[in-house]
C-alpha cells in the first residue's frame, strides 16, 4: 500500500484528537539510533538517520545508515524524497515515518525493522516490516497489528483492521520477559479511546498479551486529551557500570547515574536482571531531559548516599511532577 493514506471522513475530523493524543500521552519519540546483532556474532550493529532534505510541501526526509561496531557502513537506504518509495523515511505534514524497532520480533531468527506509515488521523497503524537480508533491509509488508484489549488476546497482522480493536501504536522496546512493550489504541465507535501499555510475546504467525503494564484507560484519565503523562515506574539495579559515564568518569549526583542506567538499558550497552525496561527514556531526548527533571529521594542523604556509593535496585517513579526514588533492596 501506499505510504500516505486516503482519509475518510470520520478519520479527517478526528485527525485534531490524533494530535492531543501524541501531546497528552508524551510516549517516546523514535529513537536516533537502534542497536541490533545483525549477523549473530554477538556485537551490535548501529542503526541510524541522517537528514537527506526538505520539502517545504511536505517536510524532512531521512536515509538510514547501518554500521558495524567500527564504524563502516554496510547499508543505506536510498536518497529518496518521494513519500510513496517503500524505503523512504520522515517527518512530512500528515505523518512521521522513522523506525522504531529492530530485533527479532517474531522470533523467526531474523532481524526486523520497524516504521510506521505516517498518518494524521485516529485509525489503526500500519507498519512497514523490512527484514534484514545479511546485506541490506527489505521491504516484506505494511500492515497493522490488532487484537482485543484483554491479557491472553492474540493479535494479528492485519490490512483491514477495525478501529472498535485494540491496535499496536508504538513499539517501545523489549520488556523484562524478552516480549515487546507496546502502546495500544482503540477507538470504539461509541464511547472514549482508550490507551494501554502492555507486554506482546511472539507466537505463531502473531503474538499473544501477556500483561499490562498501564491497563486500558480513557485517554487522559477520563477523556481531557490536555491531560499530563500518567505516571510510569520502574526497577533497576544502579550497578557499576551506572556509576560513570561512557568515558569513564565517575558520576557524582543521583539524577547523573539514574540517567546512565536508562542510557545503558535502552542503548543495550548492559542491562542488569533487576532492570525493567521503562515506557518514557527509550528517547534519547527524554534521557537528556532528565537533568531538568525534579528529583524526590525517598529516604532523604542516607538514601542519596547508598544510590551513590552502593550498586543498591531502586525503584523510580516519573510523573508530571518529577522522579521520584525509592531504593528497595541494597
Amino acid at each position: 500500500m501506499s505510504i500516505m493514506k486516503t482519509l475518510t471522513l470520520r478519520q479527517m475530523v478526528l485527525a485534531l484528537v490524533a494530535g492531543c493524543l501524541c501531546r497528552g500521552e508524551e510516549i517516546p519519540s523514535e529513537p536516533t539510533v537502534l542497536a541490533a546483532d545483525l549477523n549473530g556474532d554477538g556485537v551490535a550493529e548501529l542503526i541510524s538517520r541522517r537528514k537527506l532534505g526538505s520539502d517545504t510541501q511536505l517536510g524532512t526526509f531521512y536515509q538510514i545508515v547501518v554500521k558495524d561496531a567500527q564504524g563502516a557502513v554496510l547499508w543505506k537506504s536510498p536518497e529518496v524524497l518521494d513519500v510513496d518509495h517503500p524505503l523512504a523515511f520522515g517527518e512530512w505534514d500528515f505523518g512521521i515515518s522513522l523506525p522504531q524497532l529492530a530485533g527479532d520480533v517474531d522470533r523467526d531468527g531474523k532481524i526486523e525493522l520497524l516504521a510506521p506509515a505516517p498518518q494524521s488521523d485516529v485509525s489503526p497503524t500500519f507498519f512497514r516490516l523490512l527484514e534484514w537480508t545479511g546485506a541490506a533491509f527489505e521491504p516484506r509488508q505494511s500492515k497493522a497489528l490488532v487484537g482485543k484489549g484483554q491479557q491472553g488476546a492474540a493479535f494479528r497482522w492485519s490490512e483491514s483492521p477495525s478501529s472498535s480493536a485494540y491496535w499496536v501504536e508504538k513499539w517501545i522496546g523489549m520488556s523484562a520477559e524478552g516480549g515487546w512493550v507496546v502502546k495500544l489504541v482503540t477507538l470504539p465507535e461509541s464511547g472514549d479511546m482508550m490507551t494501554a501499555i502492555g507486554v506482546l510475546s511472539a507466537k505463531g504467525d502473531g503474538f499473544d498479551l501477556v500483561r499490562w503494564i498501564e491497563p486500558p484507560a480513557p485517554l487522559g484519565g477520563g477523556g481531557d486529551a490536555s491531560a499530563g503523562v500518567r505516571p510510569d515506574s520502574y526497577r533497576a539495579r544502579l550497578s557499576a557500570r551506572d556509576h560513570a559515564n561512557s568515558a569513564g568518569v565517575p558520576l557524582k549526583k543521583v539524577l547523573e547515574v539514574l540517567r546512565q542506567d536508562r542510557a545503558n538499558v535502552h542503548r543495550g550497552t548492559h542491562r542488569d536482571t533487576e532492570d525493567d525496561v521503562d515506557v518514557f527514556f527509550p528517547s534519547a531526548e527524554n534521557r537528556e531531559g532528565m537533568a531538568q527533571m525534579p528529583l524526590r529521594v525517598i529516604g532523604g542523604a542516607k538514601a542519596e548516599a547508598a544510590i551513590l556509593n552502593g550498586t543498591p535496585v531502586v525503584e523510580v517513579q516519573v510523573s508530571n511532577d518529577g522522579l521520584q526514588v525509592e531504593v528497595i533492596s541494597p
